[in-house]
């Protein structure tokens, strides 16, 4: 494979992250990283609420990778979340016309633009990706790669099928396209941060994967191998920031001080053991900046405790077991869950995690690629690395006559993506 140049941006609630990397046959490494803070709102909740604002910062940090890395970047991957983001299985079986034939390369394309003119969502929708995971041949024969060429009477097909809404998409395009690039691949945030977070292992065993942001948690599930749903939900850690600053009376950027310092999402747990830690003093300043009083570090991990279980029971529990009623049987987990994202790194979140779900819980932080600098090896990076990856397989898969499937990608797929590329040049 020549060598490639992928960029990656990842436009966060709070922050925007980029990076470039160059890609050659076997390996990629990292050869720009740059970060910016808002100043001023233009995210809220995975939604661009100032398009001129994020214009000027994604200008900023392309000029800055640019700068890093001597090479112009017109071409530009995209992640993205925010509750506009929706992934499920979808499958269907289709009887051969003649028995006992091989399966062609049409059957399988034809089983699949079946699953996509029969999936239903919302007008304002389009497919972003079809992702086939499996066929079953006969009902009973499980093949991960293409089953073109095998013998038959009937083929089965699962596919994930990701959708996203419209108009909150066209908003980040069209920001990149103001700068003067354009968005060459698009993934959801929590695909990208599984593609190098999760292991083949896991997948087979069945993993939920949390991406805790500011303003938004992405999170998907795999069972026995498979994608079987996305999901993104516009809730993160700034909600316990406006908790804390409403009860308490202090300032936005207060309150989350309080919260990554005296916070413990599993104040439960502390609370039945009575550790001293809940009871140290802190002071608390009104919006003016008077001091108006101190609170004991329980009564702040309360509020922490109360809006983390709210979230992670009634939203994300709750979604997930309304659409997969197999996983109220946390069996279904058996490699358990990872979690990742800027707001996994609260006090005591993998405890809550575990206690809430019932699973062995680790935090997911990014490694193994190289050259990315110390101070993004964080799970706030999780995606923004992950996209690389992602668009470097991609890559890979289209230099390879036989590939591996990058989440059981297949030939039938690409043709099928072909036609849904040309909706972005539409845009």
């Amino acid at each position: 494979m020549k060598e490639e140049l992928i960029v990656s941006l990842d436009p966060g609630s709070d922050k925007i992250a980029g990076m470039v990397a160059t890609a050659r046959d076997n390996s990629i490494k990292v050869i720009g990283a740059h970060r910016l803070e808002y100043e001023q709102e233009v995210v809220r909740r995975g939604r661009v609420v100032d398009l001129e604002g994020l214009t000027q910062y994604v200008l900023q940090i392309l000029k800055e990778l640019e700068q890093q890395t001597s090479k112009p970047l017109r071409l530009v991957n995209l992640c993205v979340g925010g509750g506009f983001v929706r992934g499920w299985l979808a499958s269907k079986v289709m009887p051969l016309e003649s028995k006992r034939r091989k399966i062609t390369n049409s059957d399988l394309e034809l089983l699949l633009r079946q699953i996509q003119n029969e999936s239903k969502f919302s007008s304002d929708a389009k497919i972003l990706h079809l992702l086939p995971q499996e066929y079953v041949v006969d009902g009973e024969t499980r093949v991960k790669k293409s089953p073109e060429g095998m013998f038959g009477n009937s083929v089965e097909s699962k596919v994930h099928i990701c959708v996203v809404s419209n108009n909150p998409l066209q908003n980040f395009i069209q920001c990149v396209r103001n700068a003067e690039s354009l968005v060459d691949r698009i993934y959801p945030h929590s695909w990208a941060c599984a593609e190098h977070l999760l292991s083949e292992e896991e997948k087979k065993r069945g993993v939920l994967l949390i991406d805790f942001g500011k303003g938004t948690t992405d999170f998907l599930v795999y069972i026995d191998g498979n994608l079987v749903a996305t999901y993104s939900i516009p809730v993160g850690g700034e909600f316990i920031d406006r908790d804390i600053s409403q009860i308490l009376g202090t300032p936005i950027q207060y309150a989350e001080e309080l919260k990554k310092n005296y916070g413990w999402c599993n104040f439960d747990l502390l609370n039945q053991e009575k550790v001293d830690i809940l009871q140290q003093r802190v002071k608390v300043y009104s919006i003016s900046g008077k001091l108006q009083g101190e609170v004991q570090a329980g009564a702040i991990s309360r509020i922490v405790y109360e809006r983390i279980y709210e979230i992670l029971t009634k939203v994300i529990r709750g979604q997930i077991e309304r659409h997969l009623k197999d996983l109220k049987s946390p069996a279904y987990l058996g490699a358990g869950i990872v979690v990742t994202g800027g707001s996994s790194l609260l006090k005591g979140f993998v405890s809550a995690v575990e206690r809430i779900f019932g699973r062995p819980t680790r935090i997911g932080i990014p490694k193994g690629l190289h050259g990315v600098p110390k101070n993004c090896q964080y799970p706030e990076y999780s995606a923004v690395i992950g996209v690389l990856f992602l668009r470097y397989k991609e890559l890979l898969y289209a230099q390879e006559p036989e590939p591996p499937l990058i989440g059981k990608i297949t030939k039938v797929r690409d043709k099928i993506l072909s036609r849904l590329n040309n909706w972005w040049d539409k845009w």
